[in-house]
């Protein structure tokens, strides 16, 4: 954009107008006044909405967050709002898809604590964003997730859009599509959490949307650990299993998902049975009876442990070759009559043993 004496044009008389970023209507500037690079876009809103467009943006320049490409000027020029923002280099999630590949579901899980940060910040100082989507999410060379296009007349939308946004933008990142009528099938907790917050009947509290998002940026299934490892030693198996014994003693009630994808294992092999509402539990893993009953989770948890000791889960007739002192422990849980299982104080007994015994 040049003017008739062939000089770049400026914005307010202060920042040089350069090339453009990417396919999108974002430009390089710079800042002749602070001597920074900079990126600026035109407000392009009807006339009827400029007025808000300006309070928005007005708005946003005051947001300071870690994780949001912040506003740091809005100018008029050629009748129209301009803002200013903090360049930012990065590229966009929805680039990094398209170019290379769905992420994997930790580097995904990082981005969601990024921009969930962002959100939270923005909507305790009463800022709905209004346009959450790949394109506005920036991957920097560092590993940030920032969240740009604030700014924009949100139109009156609820801070609830913003996470059914972020769970899709999050679903793009992992199957390289949006969600459409119908999201990724999948009983891994990150495909569970995103299918929630997609419901039409709103996401989960912001909180568990949170802690699940911080467990899976950095722990990993417990069905990963054994497709990357193999079976796992019976003590550790053991240790498994007191971990989610410990959530089913906390729950007090049926919880009708203990699978191997939704336990998750951390960098020191402690383990957690998520807290999220599932979709149920994978055949091979549910109960002969399908009865709602803590009885039915802990033949889950003895289908589970089996699948962890001997890297399989259980068929009928299958052996145990390598459960050990394991194995008197998951023919207990396994049992085809309930009242022959153990209760969770009688497994936990017998899952200590294992422990002590270093599961030989």
């Amino acid at each position: 954009m040049r003017s008739d004496m062939g000089e770049t044009k400026k914005l307010n008389g202060r920042y040089r107008l350069l090339n453009p970023l990417g396919t999108g209507s974002v430009r390089l500037a710079f800042d002749e006044a602070e001597h920074r690079d900079v990126a600026v876009r035109r407000l392009r809103v009807p006339p009827e909405l400029r007025d808000a467009a300006l309070f928005e943006a007005r708005r946003a320049a005051g947001l300071r967050h870690p994780f949001v490409v912040r506003v740091l000027d809005v100018v008029f020029e050629d009748h129209a709002p301009w803002l200013v923002m903090e360049f930012v280099s990065g590229t966009s999630l929805e680039q990094t898809v398209r170019s290379r590949r769905p992420l994997p579901v930790p580097q995904a899980a990082r981005v969601g604590v990024c921009v969930l940060s962002a959100l939270t910040a923005a909507h305790e100082a009463g800022i709905v964003h209004g346009r959450v989507d790949p394109g506005n999410v920036l991957l920097t060379t560092t590993g940030r997730a920032l969240l740009s296009g604030f700014g924009f007349p949100s139109l009156s939308m609820l801070p609830s859009a913003d996470l059914w946004s972020l769970a899709a933008t999050l679903h793009y990142a992992v199957e390289g599509r949006p969600p459409g009528q119908v999201p990724a099938a999948g009983a891994d907790p990150f495909r569970s959490l995103l299918r929630a917050m997609l419901h039409p009947s709103g996401p989960p509290p912001t909180e568990v949307v949170r802690e699940t998002l911080d467990l899976l940026a950095v722990d990993r299934p417990l069905e990963a650990v054994i497709e990357g490892s193999g079976p796992l030693p019976p003590a550790q198996v053991a240790a498994i299993g007191l971990a989610v014994l410990d959530r089913l003693a906390e729950l007090g009630e049926f919880h009708g998902g203990v699978q191997p994808g939704n336990i998750l294992v951390d960098a020191d092999g402690r383990a957690r049975l998520t807290p999220l509402p599932r979709s149920g539990t994978l055949p091979a893993y549910t109960a002969p009876e399908g009865a709602v009953t803590q009885a039915a989770d802990l033949w889950s948890l003895g289908a589970t442990l089996f699948a962890a000791a001997e890297g399989r889960p259980p068929a009928p007739g299958a052996s145990l070759t390598r459960a050990g002192t394991l194995a008197p422990v998951l023919f207990r849980l396994l049992s085809g009559d309930p009242l022959e299982r153990p209760t969770l104080d009688e497994a936990r007994l017998d899952l200590l043993a294992v422990v002590e015994q270093g599961g030989t």
